[in-house]
């Protein structure tokens, strides 16, 4: 079973829509859509905003659901043009500061490095997707981190400290539990703005939910 875990309703909306034989399930307060996308086995989960709530909800995947496969999705902060899709590489908490500790910026103890490397498979089936369809994305770094970044000079710091495209609240979470549990995981996001404006996102979200659903319903049609 494959897992989709985004955060908010307007980010599952879409994908709800294309669910088949769909089945409703709380756990841990948290609402799980059990359901075929595409003849797939799926979970979609909507997280709610955040490293906490990303971390819960993968972890429920895992646990509850035995997901051998997440893909966390969603929108984000790009430096790379609004309404391009970013497809992960590797993700990186940004806000995790245990640098006293004698770790790297971002590094988690108990990781010998502060990124968490994508599935490469996951990830070039859904570039090739992607490219086939002629959408707009690049592969990159998604740094994560618990503040809404809605200020040039922050998303232009951020992206320079740890070589990032894109920056959201809750993929650096996901990458963590995935990579602790051995589990393979993709991360795929849709700029809805460019980090120095509230207004770009509330104006183009629709548009970034519209191109990340049809790239993870195509990449569910090819797996």
């Amino acid at each position: 079973m494959t897992a989709v875990i985004a955060a908010m309703d307007n980010e599952v909306e879409l994908l709800k829509k294309a669910a088949k034989d769909a089945k409703v399930r709380t756990v841990a307060g948290v609402e799980c859509l059990v359901c075929k996308i595409n003849g797939k086995d799926v979970v979609v989960i909507k997280s709610g905003i955040g490293k906490a709530a990303a971390a819960c909800a993968t972890a429920i995947a895992l646990s509850e659901f035995g997901a051998d496969a997440v893909i966390n999705t969603g929108l984000c902060a790009g430096t790379c043009g609004i309404g391009t899709i970013i497809v992960a590489d590797k993700c990186v908490q940004h806000d995790f500061d245990a640098t006293a500790d004698g770790l790297a910026l971002g590094q988690v103890a108990g990781f010998d490095s502060p990124y968490f490397a994508a599935d490469k498979s996951i990830t070039q089936t859904m570039t090739r997707s992607l490219k086939n369809g002629g959408a707009a994305y690049v592969v990159g770094t998604i740094a994560s981190g618990d503040r809404f970044v809605a200020d040039r000079e922050a998303m232009k710091n951020i992206c320079e400290q740890f070589g990032a495209v894109g920056v959201e609240m809750e993929s650096g979470a996901v990458a963590q539990i995935c990579t602790a549990a051995g589990v393979p995981f993709a991360v795929l996001r849709c700029v809805s703005d460019g980090g120095d404006s509230v207004r770009d996102y509330y104006e183009f979200s629709r548009l970034a939910c519209e191109r990340f659903t049809a790239a993870v319903l195509d990449f569910l049609r090819e797996t």
